[in-house]
């Protein structure tokens, strides 16, 4: 066998372990409703950890993988469908929005983050359009009935776009670390 052989081999094996140690985690998170969000974050790392080690369409192939084996293996979980809309290609094209200008790459990212929160919101509206309707009455109630349908999505946005930016400054952390102390402990993938 070639080396180029060994090599695509190599990393093609490795891609479908890391998607299934993906999938892995996401089953987990649907399992334990407390930490879906939490394990479609870490299911995240592996496309990191792709994008570092692999390069090329690696780090596309296992969030494709994930993503189906989610999408068969657990249709309703908000972990899968979290890691689908954001999660899972999000660390794929920080790498290459961070290319740019740091303004510019911020105003990007949170153009990205948005329109997957917003389609996450359209998707929930169109499956879960009386759930929602009765929370909103709920939190109306609580103010005083007032309309609270505006203020409580400004609400939520503000609050998900600061927790989305301690998520990236985390993430660029975890990405200097693993470059500063991990990664020569990955040395067999070369």
């Amino acid at each position: 066998m070639s080396r180029g052989v060994y090599e695509k081999n190599k990393k093609l094996t490795m891609s479908a372990v890391l998607a299934a140690m993906g999938t892995v985690l996401l089953m987990i998170g649907a399992f334990i409703e407390a930490l879906d969000l939490s394990m479609a974050a870490l299911a995240s790392f592996f496309c990191i950890f792709a994008v570092i080690e692999m390069g090329k369409g690696y780090p596309w192939m296992i969030y494709a993988v994930t993503v189906i084996l989610s999408i068969v293996l657990m249709p309703q979980s908000l972990g899968g469908w979290v890691y689908i809309l954001f999660f899972g290609y999000y660390p794929i094209l920080k790498e290459k929005i961070e290319k740019k200008n740091k303004l510019f790459s911020w105003i990007f990212k949170f153009l990205i983050f948005n329109a997957a929160v917003t389609l996450y919101a359209v998707i929930c509206f169109f499956f879960m359009f009386g759930e929602i309707e009765a929370l909103l009455g709920e939190f109306s109630a609580l103010l005083g009935g007032i309309d609270t349908g505006a203020l409580l999505i400004s609400i939520i946005y503000f609050v998900l776009n600061f927790v989305f930016v301690i998520y990236d400054l985390a993430l660029t952390q975890l990405i200097t670390l693993y470059f500063r102390k991990l990664r020569k402990k990955f040395k067999f993938l070369k």
